[in-house]
């Protein structure tokens, strides 16, 4: 939540793809089926009002043990991002980087954040 609140403040840039925006609509409405009983969080629909889309043109296949996590690192390159922030510690923060984005933990990047100011 940190992070999206860095994000927020305009900290930092965030960037989805259309497959990145789909994932999360299928997460969010799996949670809203799950806890019908809790108020939803918002943070998809301001991703998908705010964040810069990026539509990549480079498939990244075999990176990953895991195909659900291309979509991501699809992003992160096709936007030029210089990190990729995750908590996926098994797929995605074990690869360190790829094609120059650097991938890193929600606390490594809050650490970078807090170096910076």
């Amino acid at each position: 939540m940190e992070c999206l609140r860095a994000w927020q403040d305009g900290r930092c840039e965030a960037l989805v793809s259309p497959a990145i925006l789909a994932e999360y609509g299928e997460v969010t409405d799996r949670l809203r089926a799950r806890y019908p009983e809790r108020s939803p969080v918002r943070w998809a629909e301001a991703l998908a009002a705010s964040a810069e889309l990026v539509f990549p043109n480079v498939r990244l296949r075999g990176i990953t043990p895991d195909p659900d996590d291309e979509v991501f690192l699809e992003c992160a390159v096709a936007g030029e991002a210089d990190l990729l922030v995750t908590g996926d510690k098994r797929h995605l923060q074990s690869l360190v980087e790829v094609r120059g984005v650097r991938i890193v933990s929600p606390a490594a990047f809050l650490e970078l954040l807090r170096e910076e100011q």
